[in-house]
């Protein structure tokens, strides 16, 4: 008997981690095939097909059900024999419900799946008896039964690693867990629906890193829900990590900030620039919107290990925020915007309330005034404290902070415009402008945010001095002359040379003399600025590791006066 697990990714880059610990876990006769939500779907139906497979077993989340959905429909057309099952978080409820309304689904795995999938493949070959299997839901003979739920894998050491037998792509990201469960029961998230949390014990953790370290990947994604429920462990992990880690590898997490000890902090200080990556979910400011979503958060904690962490310059941050939650409004998410965006992490990442199956907001949804989306990913159209325009001009926001906040390539243009105690004005303003030219229904190349950012400053009384920042902007990131709305001041070839040819300069930006001059001008760029009424002259070399500005105004007048 053929069996095929079809993952449909996210993006080309991910790997289906469920699929791998079911092939591992089953040891039958399995292939794995996997996509991504943006291959064309009669593709992937004529590869599945391709298969001749006697069960079909579909990983679900919200990003890819209405895929399974119609290639469920097909390929059981196609073949009536074909047994069809599905699995995952967005299958994993309501299961009745979805076997009645999806023909061509047999039966659906809820929940936790090794132990299930191993079960139901072994009795669908024996010709056995499904009632017997607890966590399933399936049809037959045009009713639906519901066994009871499957007790959780208390020892987590009994799945077998997936790691030591994966085809790995280079550039893929590598997803990893070290623990099942959630300490929080956070009303949107399904982990409040699995009652504690559960480890990999150590040794186990340590083998799989060890040969996840082998592959050639960049990023190692832990999707633990709290990385750092357990403190002393997390630190054993991560020391293990840093001692173990091939450069160029970073290991991304989630954390409640809120948790972080000082002694966790002191541990931060040495980690070395870009091991670690962390995600902070704050979500809300708001106090009674906390509560209702049972989230518990210190913010003055929160916002202290955050400023802290990024006064180390070595760990990039991520902070959350979602729209849409109960109790919030417009003004009040507009302070939980400006707490976030105050904290100084790299990225500030502006989310919309999803009703999951499963989670109490959407069993809760109408008494608590949230209307969302019939359709994946069942994302909040209003609420009781929030319009559908309001979560619109949100939306525009996001684009905006998206594109001009989170890519780091405007850092000093921001940094002079933004009001500290009122970031959000900021990008409100920028998104009313961004409407009216409708750019927030196109796609942009970073030269041409450069040029929409200049748009925007037009007509506004520090339009000029804001230009020279948004020029020095632009040549951190562009080993190229800047272009004409940019206002460029230009220096004459021959003085390139003459800078260039300085052993002063040279000895600044470490440059052996040796090296001669038609070697580095490629990438090397000057140019004039004037900051206050003051004009400086910066030199910008470009890098591999990036780029390197110097002020060698001084270097320049004593050149350009012939002064040796």
């Amino acid at each position: 008997m053929k069996i095929l697990l079809v993952g449909i990714n996210a993006k080309y880059s991910h790997q289906n981690l469920a699929l791998y610990y079911i092939k591992q876990y089953a040891k039958s006769n399995i292939k794995i095939l996997e996509f991504n939500i943006n291959q064309n779907i009669e593709g992937i139906y004529r590869e599945i097909l391709k298969e001749k497979a006697d069960i079909i077993g579909f990983s679900s989340y919200i990003w890819n059900i209405e895929f399974i959905q119609r290639l469920t429909y097909d390929l059981k057309t196609s073949n009536p024999r074909t047994t069809i099952i599905w699995g995952g978080p967005e299958v994993s409820f309501d299961t009745e419900e979805l076997l009645r309304e999806n023909f061509g689904v047999d039966i659906i795995i809820r929940g936790e799946g090794e132990k299930t999938a191993k079960e139901l493949i072994s009795t669908i070959e024996s010709d056995g008896d499904l009632s017997k299997i607890d966590g399933i839901s399936y049809k037959m003979d045009g009713e639906i039964f519901i066994n009871p739920d499957r007790e959780l894998i208390q020892n987590l050491d009994e799945i077998p690693s997936p790691f030591f037998d994966m085809e790995v792509q280079k550039g893929k990201l590598m997803y990893y867990e070290m623990s099942r469960g959630c300490p929080f029961k956070c009303a949107y998230c399904l982990s409040s629906t699995i009652k504690g949390v559960r480890y990999f014990s150590e040794d186990r953790i340590k083998s799989d890193l060890l040969k996840i370290m082998e592959y050639d990947v960049q990023t190692v994604k832990l999707v633990d829900r709290t990385f750092n429920s357990n403190e002393d462990f997390s630190i054993r992990i991560m020391e293990f990590i840093k001692d173990h880690a091939p450069e160029g590898m970073c290991f991304h997490m989630e954390l409640m900030a809120h948790m972080i000890s000082d002694k966790f902090l002191d541990f931060l200080k040495d980690i070395p620039v870009g091991l670690f990556q962390f995600e902070i979910g704050i979500q809300s400011t708001n106090h009674e919107t906390l509560g209702e979503i049972y989230r518990i958060t210190d913010l003055e904690k929160l916002g202290h290990s955050v400023k802290t962490i990024r006064s180390y310059n070595n760990i990039h941050q991520h902070v959350d925020l979602i729209a849409g939650l109960p109790y919030e409004d417009y003004e009040s998410f507009k302070n939980s915007f400006n707490f976030a965006y105050s904290l100084g992490a790299e990225k500030l990442q502006l989310g919309f309330l999803k009703l999951l199956r499963g989670s109490r907001l959407r069993i809760d949804a109408e008494k608590l005034g949230l209307k969302y989306s019939k359709y994946p990913p069942y994302e909040i159209i209003y609420t009781d404290w929030m319009s559908p325009m309001e979560l619109r001009r949100l939306s525009i926001i996001e684009d905006v902070v998206e594109k001009y906040s989170n890519e780091d390539y405007f850092k000093w243009t921001l940094e002079f415009l933004i009001d500290e105690e009122n970031p959000f004005g900021f990008f409100e303003d920028f998104s009313v402008f961004w409407e009216e030219k409708n750019y927030h229904m196109k796609s942009h190349t970073r030269e041409s945010l450069y040029k929409i950012f200049s748009e925007y400053l037009e007509g506004k009384a520090i339009y000029e001095a804001t230009l020279e920042l948004l020029r020095l902007d632009y040549m951190l990131n562009h080993n190229t002359i800047p272009k004409s709305y940019l206002n460029p001041q230009g220096i004459d070839l021959k003085l390139y040379h003459d800078l260039l040819r300085d052993e002063k300069i040279r000895k600044d930006f470490e440059i052996s003399l040796d090296i001669p001059t038609k070697k580095l001008i490629n990438d090397f760029k000057f140019e004039g600025f004037g900051f206050g009424g003051q004009r400086a002259i910066f030199g910008f070399y470009y890098k591999k590791e990036g780029t390197i500005r110097l002020d060698i105004t001084e270097d320049y007048e004593r050149i350009t006066n012939g002064i040796s």
